[in-house]
């Protein structure tokens, strides 16, 4: 999304990533998969669960008392349309679902259609929206 430009750097998106993906490592029932083509990373998918009390979600939506977030899924563009991202969300779907967790919500940039058009395919919808007023832009 070129229009939203200026970005931060890899390095600055990292050092928040990072310190994102430490504190959900340390929740027990976090989850992390990777996909290997040989040996080579192609994708990945991130969730973790979370009281109910702990998101936006319980004044909005009757759900159970614990929800999943998919915290990241990402597909190496050489491989995309493969079936790996949806073959991510099926083992991470069957890793919640051992859990208990039938209530998943993610987030995604506005403009990722690759992406949004694979969530929607899963089932989910579109419930909450950020729009942003950035300076300049």
């Amino acid at each position: 999304m070129p229009e939203l430009a200026p970005y931060v750097s890899d390095a600055e998106t990292w050092a928040e990533r990072r310190a994102l993906y430490e504190s959900v490592f340390e929740k027990p029932d976090t989850v992390l998969l990777l996909a290997w083509d040989g040996d080579e990373l192609v994708g990945y998918a991130l969730s973790h669960v979370l009281a109910l009390e702990e998101t936006w979600i319980g004044d909005t939506w009757r759900t159970g008392p614990r929800v999943a977030e998919l915290e990241s899924l990402a597909v190496r563009a050489s491989h995309r349309g493969r079936g790996i991202g949806s073959a991510l969300l099926d083992r991470i779907d069957e890793a919640l679902e051992a859990q208990g967790i039938r209530d998943v919500f993610v987030g995604a940039l506005a403009g990722n259609d690759g992406a949004l058009r694979l969530y929607e395919r899963r089932g989910f919808r579109p419930t909450w929206l950020y729009m942003s007023r950035f300076d300049g832009r």
